[in-house]
């Protein structure tokens, strides 16, 4: 019970300042939103944003970024506002990070703050959504920075946009084995939709493709037409366009371009830590656990 206490006292303390200073919504404003705004009316919202983050942590903030679509500067009318930053070590410990989000009216307001150490752990992380998750490094936009700290986001780039070859490889690994080949099962099976099938295989394949040339997407919306342009195993960008295109309803085509893409995979040429990666997806370790008594 005091372990909640504390920790209820902890997401507290962490909370941006309210009231006059950033605006809150009502439950209403999430069924009617996101609501248009314009884009100078985003901009000042987002300035607040940025002197209530400033004012709050102090001297213990060294940077903060804007990302998403406001950060390189192609917000749309119902766009967000994103940004992350890192706070000292010293304020709430090495392992601290948090998200603050809310929707503040028309639109919604997203905060990441990450001790130092944590920052540039995640910036080291390779998982199998790295295509995506690398945006908020390599797609944005430095607003503030405390003096001696103006290259952070420069060295943490650096960090995201090499990852270690063999996560990559286990993450390609992990999708292949893992979701396509479920999907390729119901895809046999005529168990699931195939608009539905074609278009998570479509994502999923973009997202080993995207580790295969260590290219991080822009943002989500983006990923198959960036895809497109990057080099893959066999039929993937006749799977991408064809995705793009909402031309679904034949399933014998559909069917016939998502078996193209999974044969091209076959013979797909990506490394060889993903090659010893996948070796290791067809070996089973029941051998070296040890005896449950």
């Amino acid at each position: 019970m005091m372990e909640n206490q504390m920790m209820e006292n902890r997401t507290m303390e962490h909370a941006l300042p309210n009231g006059s200073e950033l605006p809150n919504g009502r439950l209403d404003d999430i069924f009617s939103g996101p609501q248009a705004v314009a884009a100078d009316e985003r901009s000042a919202l987002s300035a607040r944003v940025v002197e209530s983050v400033r004012e709050r942590f102090g001297e213990h903030l060294q940077h903060l970024v804007l990302y998403g679509s406001t950060g390189r500067g192609e917000d749309r009318p119902h766009s967000d506002i994103d940004l992350w930053g890192i706070v000292s070590d010293e304020l709430y410990g090495a392992q601290f990070q948090k998200a603050i989000e809310w929707v503040y009216g028309p639109g919604k307001i997203l905060v990441m703050l990450f001790s130092r150490t944590m920052a540039e752990a995640v910036a080291r992380e390779v998982d199998e959504s790295w295509p995506i998750t690398r945006a908020k490094f390599l797609h944005s936009r430095l607003v503030w920075a405390s003096p001696g700290n103006e290259n952070l986001l420069a060295e943490l780039r650096a960090i995201a946009a090499n990852p270690d070859p063999e996560r990559a490889g286990r993450a390609m690994a992990g999708i292949i084995s893992g979701t396509l080949y479920e999907l390729m099962g119901k895809l046999r099976n005529r168990s699931a939709p195939h608009a539905m099938i074609a278009g998570t295989f479509a994502m999923h394949l973009a997202l080993v493709t995207g580790l295969g040339a260590r290219y991080a997407y822009t943002t989500f919306g983006a990923v198959l037409r960036e895809a497109l342009n990057l080099p893959g195993p066999d039929g993937a960008q006749e799977l991408y366009a064809m995705v793009l295109s909402g031309e679904l309803s034949d399933i014998a085509r559909v069917e016939a371009v998502v078996e193209r893409a999974w044969a091209g995979l076959s013979s797909w040429q990506a490394g060889p830590a993903f090659t010893a990666a996948l070796q290791r997806r067809v070996s089973h370790t029941f051998g070296s656990l040890e005896a449950v008594a």
